[in-house]
């Protein structure tokens, strides 16, 4: 009879609204985690558990949707509980009024490189990989047909040996980048594997989940708005990095793969200037990142955009806390998969 009345009241409990609620723990409260409730439709089962006491607490278990096959094409470690780190390094150039991004993302014995800079300025690219004791880059991405994203790509390739490299396939008539993403004596001479990704693409690298959520097909046909958006998550912890899009595929992204956007640390688009930033306090008030990293060069109206100031008055006005690597250096964002943090880092 006892266990028919505990179970009646279990019965009675699920039949309430929000009994289903994840309880607080009791004397604290609840803290919410960035992106920590799955998508709904992955309950998996509902637990009940009676204490000694008798108490009938119900705690709600999710499954969070299954990573994609770990890559067996590289070479290196498994280590899914090793310490996340992304490098946004400083590679502009104010004197010569340069944007540029590189940025390296280091999860145990895995190096993925994503863009390398300008030309001009990659020495400062290789520089970071040798400080830091890089000794070979796993997989290297490039996310668009800008000099600024690609212009340091062969020096990269030069000085080290790369297993894959990842691009959209679009070469926006540019010979240059072209002959990199294809040409057999070039960029496919040099590595093992050379993919072409877009929306819909998801590998998972050393128990990070890296999602292409941009280009879409059919294209914009824009060199910046065809650029590669990519989702990466480790454990509970993502970071979205936007590349040069603007207003067009933002919106379009927003639209489609809201929750996908949703992350604790945001690259600004198109380095915060410009087109990039138009349409760009809808987009941050939706989306609500814990941090955001603008990453490039000075302010300069002859690239593309002018001032921050708009950008930055409008994070400020959300309370969303940023960083910025062409005023003080590389940023550096380092996560457990459970919380991280972020500050400048020596470059």
């Amino acid at each position: 009879m006892r266990n028919l009345l505990v179970l009646a009241l279990v019965l009675s409990l699920l039949a309430l609204p929000g009994c289903l609620n994840p309880p607080e723990t009791p004397g604290q409260n609840a803290t919410p985690q960035p992106n920590a409730t799955p998508p709904a439709g992955n309950v998996s089962n509902i637990t009940v558990i009676i204490t000694p006491q008798e108490n009938l607490t119900i705690i709600q278990n999710y499954t969070p949707p299954p990573p994609p096959p770990e890559s067996t094409e590289l070479n290196y470690t498994f280590e899914p509980d090793a310490p996340l780190a992304a490098y946004f390094i400083y590679v502009g150039d104010m004197q010569n009024k340069l944007q540029g991004d590189a940025i390296l993302i280091r999860k145990g014995d895995l190096e993925v490189l994503v863009d390398a800079g300008p030309a001009q300025t990659s020495n400062r690219v290789l520089d970071f990989l040798n400080r830091r004791g890089v000794d070979d880059i796993d997989v290297l991405i490039s996310t668009n047909a800008d000099p600024s994203h690609y212009g340091g790509i062969p020096a990269v390739m030069s000085a080290y040996r790369v297993e894959e490299y990842w691009w959209s396939g679009k070469d926006f008539g540019d010979p240059e980048y072209n002959a990199m993403g294809t040409s057999p004596s070039n960029v496919a001479g040099k590595v093992k594997t050379v993919r072409t990704i877009g929306r819909g693409f998801s590998m998972s690298l050393n128990g990070m989940t890296f999602t292409a959520l941009n280009p879409k097909d059919p294209p914009f046909n824009n060199v910046d708005n065809d650029a590669i958006v990519l989702r990466v998550q480790d454990r509970n912890f993502s970071i979205v990095l936007l590349s040069g899009v603007e207003f067009g595929a933002q919106n379009e992204m927003l639209n489609n793969q809201k929750d996908l956007l949703k992350a604790d640390v945001m690259q600004a688009p198109h380095y915060g200037l410009g087109s990039g930033t138009s349409g760009i306090g809808n987009f941050l008030k939706t989306l609500m990142p814990g941090t955001v990293v603008v990453s490039g060069g000075p302010d300069d109206s002859a690239l593309s955009g002018g001032s921050r100031q708009p950008f930055r008055q409008t994070m400020t006005d959300y309370g969303i806390p940023y960083y910025e690597n062409y005023r003080n250096g590389t940023v550096r964002v380092v996560s457990d998969g459970k919380t991280y943090s972020a500050g400048y880092f020596p470059s």
